[in-house]
Order: structure tokens, then sequence, then C-alpha cells
């Protein structure tokens, strides 16, 4: 008579469980958030990078982006991506990485910073240039044509682009970012470290 109250007891709440788990994200019950979990791995991944575990930081981001890859967080997860690859030295794959988070959330200015970089550690600043003054599709390429000139030696034309930039788009949430490295450049053009 015990083993039939127990065993009903124990259907009565597998059942409840069901019950409340379906048509739900669920296994067992414990809820799925995919945008939650991806958040974790790249937290996961920047510990990786901080301690120079390069490869395991690179699978982290990888599973973030796996996870989430439809919203402005992954932007954030692809730039983590690259800086990871130009730590490595793979720098074809940092760049791809840093355009697909400029594609993704286009109003970061570390993206572009990142992205120039990869362009100079392949050497490819004066392809690039000629590419973006050719195909320019929005006020934004003027960023990375600005910094691909200051990359380049031509301080004055890039300070120039950029400062174009800043007087004709002031309200975009990037300018202020500009601003701020152009601030920096000058000052050290001034002291002659530039």
């Amino acid at each position: 008579m015990i083993k039939k109250i127990i065993l009903i007891f124990f259907l009565t709440l597998i059942i409840q469980a069901c019950a409340i788990a379906k048509d739900k994200d669920y296994i067992g019950l414990m809820k799925i958030d995919p945008e939650k979990n991806a958040y974790v791995h790249n937290n996961m991944g920047l510990q990786y990078l901080n301690i120079g575990q390069y490869y395991a930081a690179i699978q982290e981001f990888k599973i973030a982006i796996g996870l989430n890859p439809n919203t402005q967080a992954t932007s954030l997860y692809f730039n983590n991506l690259g800086e990871t690859y130009l730590r490595l030295g793979v720098y074809a794959s940092a760049q791809d990485c840093f355009e697909r988070a400029i594609e993704k959330y286009p109003l970061n200015f570390k993206y572009y910073l990142n992205l120039v970089t990869s362009y100079q550690m392949q050497g490819i600043l004066d392809s690039k240039l000629k590419y973006y003054r050719k195909n320019k599709k929005s006020p934004l390429d003027d960023i990375t044509i600005g910094l691909i000139l200051i990359a380049k030696g031509q301080t004055n034309d890039g300070i120039t682009v950029l400062d174009n930039f800043v007087m004709n788009e002031p309200k975009l949430f990037i300018t202020d970012g500009v601003k701020y490295y152009l601030s920096g450049i000058i000052e050290a053009k001034k002291n002659g470290l530039r």
C-alpha cells in the first residue's frame, strides 16, 4: 500500500513538472536562455583571453556568437574574437571579425580602430584606402579612411577627414569616440610624438 502511495506521489510530481514545461524551451526544469548563455560564454572567453589561453577564448567567443547571432551584443563577441586573432597574429581572421562587428553595430569606434590595425598588420593599408575611397557607402567610411591615413603616417590628412566627419555627423553616438581619439592624436602631434 505504501509503495502505491509513493508511486502515485512521484507520478503526480512528474505529471506536474511536464505540464509546467509543456510548450517551453526547457531541459528538465531549467529554462534555456541562449542570449544569457552567450553573455556567459563571452565572459568566459574574456577570462581565457586575459590569462593567455587564446584557443579556449576563441571557442568561447564562437559559442557566444552561435548562441546569439543577430543582436547588437553579437558585434561585441565578434570584436572580442577578432582581438584574440590579433594577439595570435591571424590578421585575416581578425579582419573578418572586425568587419562583422561593424556590420552588426557600426557605431563603436573601437571596432574601426581594430579593423585598421588588422589592415596595417597585413600590410594592406594602401589597397584598403583605395577601396574605401572608391566604394564609399556611408559617412562612417570616413572613419576608416581617416584612420588608415593616420596609420600610413599621413596624420594631417587623417585628422582632416576625421574632423570633417565630426562636423558633418555631430549627433551620431560614435562621434564622441572620434572626437576623443582626435584630441589624443592632436595632442601627440603637438608634443612631437606623431
